[in-house]
């Protein structure tokens, strides 16, 4: 069993907290080595946030704010274990409604955790229709992978936006410093000096340490999910159409490209068929 990262507080809680904690030590080290520039941070972060409070509407950067703070709380594991669970959990439900109906069905998705295997499990009970519930499944997946799409762009964009601020800001930098180089007034020329170099700093580390690899963590979060997503579709499909729990297992590990079976005893695999 796995320790939570701050004792007294779960994972997914612990994690943001966590996260701030390191960006309040990451500013205080700044501070104590006079890296700290109040205008070269204005210009840095303020103008980036600027540009995109004007590229984006508001509900779209709520909805990516809202994406990262799921993407900070997701626990980490690994995929394989992922696919095997949710596969595992089709089977299950396969089995429930094959053997005991509609009602029972019903009842197990109280015991689901995944919201969109709860809507799956609503669906079946709803529609008639296969082809219908299989089309109305992808649909929601699709959006789904839209909205997480849509916050991926943001990120990207704010990854480019950093860098090119910072540029701006060295030669904002630059071109206060020239006339006071110029009128021999060196001691003036620290402050500019300074912004022009800490500008580039901010925009290089802001980008590279922090939104891009976010962005790549949140593409790949992305793609596990539709994966997923596609399979409880599928799976959604072969339970309304009361397959064989073996059936539809093989059919998801076909899908995810896992092994076809599970290390199991024969005797195990026997019942299997036999459910």
């Amino acid at each position: 069993m796995k320790r939570p990262i701050l004792p007294g507080l779960p994972r997914a809680a612990a994690r943001p907290i966590l996260v701030l904690a390191l960006l309040s030590l990451a500013i205080t080290f700044l501070a104590g080595r006079g890296l700290l520039e109040p205008v070269s941070g204005l210009i840095t972060i303020g103008g980036a946030f600027a540009v995109l409070c004007l590229t984006f509407p508001r509900a779209r950067l709520a909805a990516t704010w809202h994406q990262i703070t799921l993407l900070l709380q997701q626990p980490s594991q690994d995929d394989g274990r992922a696919l095997e669970s949710t596969i595992a959990v089709l089977k299950r439900l396969a089995r429930v409604h094959r053997v005991e109906g509609g009602p029972a069905l019903e009842r197990s998705s109280q015991d689901v955790a995944d919201p969109f295997l709860r809507l799956a499990i609503e669906r079946i009970l709803e529609l008639t229709s296969a082809a219908e519930l299989r089309d109305a499944l992808l649909g929601e997946a699709r959006r789904a992978a839209s909205d997480g799409e849509d916050a991926r762009t943001v990120l990207a964009t704010l990854g480019k936006l950093f860098p090119a601020f910072g540029l701006i800001g060295t030669l904002i930098g630059l071109a206060l410093l020239l006339p006071q180089v110029g009128a021999g007034d060196l001691a003036a020329a620290g402050p500019s000096l300074g912004i022009s170099i800490l500008t580039t700093l901010y925009g290089a580390i802001l980008s590279n340490v922090v939104v891009l690899p976010l962005a790549t963590k949140l593409s790949t979060s992305l793609e596990r999910r539709w994966l997923v997503l596609q399979m409880i579709a599928l799976g959604a499909e072969l339970i309304h159409r009361r397959e064989y729990p073996s059936h539809v297992e093989r059919a998801l590990r076909s899908f995810a490209g896992l092994a076809h079976l599970p290390e199991r005893g024969a005797i195990t695999l026997l019942s299997d068929r036999a459910a």
